[in-house]
């Protein structure tokens, strides 16, 4: 290729160049060697080299071209379905219009056909399928979404800070419709299996949300196949949600909730250690959920109003108490103390095809069918 080609590409000591343009001068590598491309296109020839070793590690993790390793975005391969197994999904969704991917999945195994949640999930969504917590078409006036009931969507996301010398990693599980922390961990490390310990934490004590929305870190997503964090949200029959690259609005209520702990406790407090920052966090957290009211549930609210139903009965109280009848509302500390202990008197809960029953928040006994499990 001629140096003629390359002469829309000026260059320069902070010259930005686009994907293309790499991908055009490391054509031309491949062909005539870094020295020639260099001496043909003006580009340093450091610049040319780190470009040829991000594109050998894009192809490595499973991208044939390399082109993400440049820094263009591009769409994952569409997934070869035979159009058999097409129309068996799409004839389970349009009977069953209120199904999500996983129970499509669920459903289709009950007939002996299997069909991963994730292929599902793309042949609905290409069909007009809309996602549970996914915000409606856009239009010009920003609009908000949120979930219509307690644990019907997750939030989850990654928080990085440093006690001193060491980063620490906090993962907090937000539930969208009252924004009550249902899960969290504080980790020395940043890894799938961590994350999916503090999702099956936040099950056992709350019971199974049916969706969870995330973004593509390494943490919850894998970019070429299945990952563990999927396989086990499969398992349980939750639906993955994946916010869109470079849009963090999509996990708009749990980045709040990271603004407002590295802003009230994080930037304030100097932990000691990192034992004494899980202690304080974990303060922070029952505060946040018990006592903290909460701007988006009306600046009146806090969130375990909403996530154990009492709303009404408290926003009830409050009116009575401006109404002036002489009755003293109950603080609301103790009135979120006192339905904590009615929701966890008696509970069972499903998780992974296990009932299990908890007394006084206690797993006493837990049933696969009619055998009991050890």
């Amino acid at each position: 290729m001629s140096a003629r080609k390359f002469s829309r590409i000026p260059s320069g000591p902070q010259r930005r160049y686009r994907p293309h343009e790499k991908a055009k001068v490391l054509r031309l590598a491949d062909r005539v060697g870094v020295a020639k491309t260099v001496d043909r296109t003006g580009v340093s020839p450091w610049s040319v080299y780190r470009w040829l070793r991000d594109r050998e590690l894009a192809r490595s993790a499973g991208d044939p071209d390399g082109l993400r390793g440049l820094g263009r975005v591009q769409k994952p391969p569409r997934i070869q379905v035979p159009e058999a197994m097409q129309k068996q999904v799409l004839a389970v969704w349009r009977n069953n219009r209120g199904f999500g991917p996983s129970q499509i999945h669920n459903q289709l195994r009950r007939v002996g056909v299997r069909c991963d949640t994730k292929t599902v999930r793309k042949i609905i969504e290409a069909h007009g399928y809309t996602p549970p917590g996914m915000k409606p078409p856009r239009i010009k006036e920003d609009r908000r979404f949120e979930a219509s009931r307690p644990l019907e969507l997750v939030q989850m996301d990654v928080l990085q800070f440093h006690v001193h010398a060491q980063r620490l990693y906090l993962i907090l599980a937000l539930d969208d419709h009252s924004r009550f922390i249902v899960g969290w961990a504080l980790l020395q490390r940043e890894t799938m299996d961590d994350a999916i310990a503090c999702l099956e934490e936040a099950i056992r004590r709350y019971g199974k949300p049916e969706a969870v929305l995330t973004d593509r870190g390494a943490v919850f997503h894998t970019w070429s196949g299945i990952g563990q964090f999927d396989r086990v949200l499969e398992a349980y029959g939750i639906d993955h949600l994946l916010s869109a690259p470079e849009h963090p609005k999509t996990l708009g209520k749990v980045e709040a909730v990271n603004k407002a702990i590295q802003k009230e406790l994080i930037d304030r407090v100097e932990f000691r250690n990192y034992l004494d920052a899980k202690e304080q966090i974990g303060r922070w957290v029952d505060e946040f959920n018990h006592q903290r009211t909460h701007q988006g549930l009306g600046g009146i609210l806090v969130p375990a109003d909403r996530f154990y139903g009492r709303a009404d009965r408290v926003l009830a109280r409050i009116e009575e108490a401006r109404a002036g009848n002489g009755r003293d509302p109950v603080p609301p500390e103790l009135e979120t103390k006192e339905a904590d202990r009615e929701v966890t008197l008696f509970q069972l809960r499903l998780v992974a095809d296990i009932i299990e029953v908890w007394l006084f928040g206690r797993r006493i006994a837990r049933l696969e069918g009619s055998e009991e499990v050890s």
